[in-house]
């Protein structure tokens, strides 16, 4: 008793498989009709006859000429047809024959494609290659998971309960898959929400820049080394800078008055016209107004020195004084008037004169 009529009754048993007989015979009928020689009309011209292959050289059979001009849905009915009438074995080769070739396979429609799996996988079961069907089961289920159950009304109850079994078998690792392919889409959504969010910080802190323009301060170098302070108040280190001010200020004034005084005491003694006692009195004031005069000049050239070697040491190029709103320049569509440039080309014969114009 055949396979695929197994579960029939004895009349309808024989009627399907007549039936599935004469759709087998329809599908061979053409390959039959190209590998029979037609005969020539009388008067017609004979045609001329190929030259013959070289030796060594495969002649392709009528056969696979039509399977290979032959569609895969086709293909694909004509292998179910092998499977209706019993036919498993070349079944089996028929379907792989289709299955094992790529372009086939993307030519057929997804449900077609898992129909020639599972008619595939019957043959198999039917000629005793339980591994192999298990194997063209798990190949269908890993490519579309959500593979529905064979139908119970074309297939035995053999085939159901291996599909069953394998997509049961795979239920663990397809589970794993399909969390695998969620935590991956997950995360290329995060990353993608990341270089949207960094893109918009990006474009918002272009346009901030844009829009505003940075105030900035630049000290020179020269006044650092300036006395009085100078270097300090361009650091902007007002504290330091009065102290310095100050205390040279002092000094300077010290030894501008001990220089006054001992100036106006030579002067005095210069005269003649003094005493003895006078002139002590004068010699000691004088002595008193030089050693005045050098300590308070000694100490002004030592503060001055000290204020500048610290103006130079903590000098700062330049300080940014916050931003202000730019000014963005209206730009008129015309700002220029028109205006022409003369154009001299030389050639083979002389040259070419010529005006340009920009209006």
């Amino acid at each position: 008793m055949p396979f695929g009529a197994a579960y029939m009754p004895g009349s309808i048993q024989s009627f399907s498989i007549a039936v599935s007989a004469l759709a087998v015979a329809l599908a061979i009928a053409p390959v039959a009709r190209a590998e029979r020689p037609q005969t020539p009309k009388e008067g017609a011209a004979r045609p001329e006859r190929p030259p013959a292959p070289k030796e060594g050289a495969t002649r392709p059979s009528a056969r696979g000429q039509a399977e290979g001009e032959m569609s895969p849905d086709a293909q694909l009915a004509r292998a179910a047809a092998y499977y209706e009438a019993g036919q498993y074995a070349q079944c089996a080769e028929a379907f792989a024959g289709m299955l094992d070739d790529p372009e086939k396979v993307r030519a057929l429609s997804p449900r077609a494609r898992d129909q020639a799996h599972v008619y595939d996988a019957a043959c198999l079961i039917a000629i005793g290659k339980t591994d192999a069907a298990n194997e063209r089961f798990r190949s269908a289920i890993r490519e579309n998971p959500q593979m529905a159950v064979p139908s119970a009304v074309v297939f035995p109850p053999a085939v159901i309960e291996r599909f069953v079994v394998v997509r049961s078998e795979l239920m663990e690792e397809i589970r794993r898959s399909e969390q695998e392919r969620i935590a991956r889409e997950r995360t290329a959504a995060e990353e993608a929400r990341r270089r949207a969010d960094a893109e918009r910080r990006r474009v918002a802190m272009l346009e901030t820049l844009a829009s505003e323009e940075t105030l900035i301060t630049r000290n020179r170098r020269w006044l650092a080394s300036v006395p009085f302070g100078v270097g300090q108040f361009q650091n902007r280190h007002y504290t330091l800078g009065a102290i310095f001010l100050a205390s040279e200020t002092l000094l300077l004034a010290t030894a501008i008055t001990a220089v006054s005084l001992e100036l106006a005491n030579l002067s005095e003694a210069k005269g003649g016209n003094v005493t003895e006692p006078e002139a002590e009195r004068l010699n000691k004031n004088i002595k008193a107004a030089q050693v005045v005069s050098l300590s308070a000049t000694g100490a002004l050239l030592f503060v001055m020195a000290g204020g500048i070697v610290q103006a130079n040491l903590a000098f700062v190029p330049e300080f940014r004084d916050g931003t202000r709103q730019r000014k963005i320049p209206k730009v008129s569509p015309s700002a220029r008037g028109p205006s022409f440039q003369p154009l001299v080309t030389p050639t083979s014969h002389g040259a070419t004169i010529g005006v340009i114009g920009i209006f």
